[in-house]
């Protein structure tokens, strides 16, 4: 799913950018008929850029109204500032856009460092394998991310508790999940804090510590 979203999203930006030939533009056409998903998105991300259009135009305009009794070389100065920071805004935008897919990407691929099949074992507690199962299931499938994420960090808390209990064997793989989870979500902060963490206690030269080490390093 994500990456038919990343995908469109390219199309889309080349379509309303006039960067297709004619033949791609066919394609593209006859696929926003037949993709009510595809039109939606498409229809989304053209009234951002035209709501970036829109902004400037009247930036512009309030800025030559003001400067009416000035040269027109200081007019078209301001002009010029004006469209520098209306294009500066449709590039931050993009920028965001870029940003966002690219750390929810990331958190898809990580997800499968450590399968589930690997890392649970059929004689703990019964509901301590349930629960972790689904839980993990649902990050490395990217179901239920906001439920999951809350109870992810309930039991990461509980895991590296002093009071030994179910999930404390499983710390190292609640954290990684919950780390994933979080670039799920797009959020690379609180991502780097739980990585930053678990890279005290699992240093480099173990699997863990190496996915760990990885991960970070392409975070920053």
């Amino acid at each position: 799913m994500d990456d038919q979203l990343y995908n469109n999203e390219e199309r889309i930006n080349r379509y309303l950018h006039g960067e297709m030939s004619s033949e791609e533009e066919s394609v593209f056409e006859a696929d926003l008929q037949k993709d009510n998903a595809l039109k939606q998105q498409a229809e989304s991300m053209a009234r951002i850029v035209k709501g970036m259009e829109v902004i400037g135009d009247e930036h512009d305009k309030q800025l030559l109204e003001k400067m009416k009794a000035s040269s027109g070389k200081k007019t078209s100065s301001l002009r010029w500032i004006s469209i520098a920071a209306s294009i500066a805004l449709v590039l931050t935008v993009s920028y965001f856009a870029y940003d966002y897919s690219a750390t929810t990407r990331l958190g898809k691929e990580y997800a499968y460092a450590f399968p589930v099949s690997e890392v649970i074992r059929g004689e703990e507690d019964e509901d301590v394998v349930n629960t972790l199962t689904l839980l993990f299931d649902n990050v490395a499938n990217g179901k239920d991310i906001d439920n999951t994420i809350k109870q992810l960090e309930e039991l990461w808390a509980l895991a590296q508790s002093d009071t030994y209990n179910g999930y404390t064997t499983y710390e190292p793989y609640i954290g990684w999940n919950l780390a994933v989870a979080y670039l799920r979500n797009h959020d690379k902060r609180d991502a780097k804090k739980v990585l930053e963490d678990m890279a005290v206690h699992y240093p480099q030269g173990t699997a863990m510590g190496d996915k760990i080490a990885e991960l970070i390093d392409i975070l920053y």
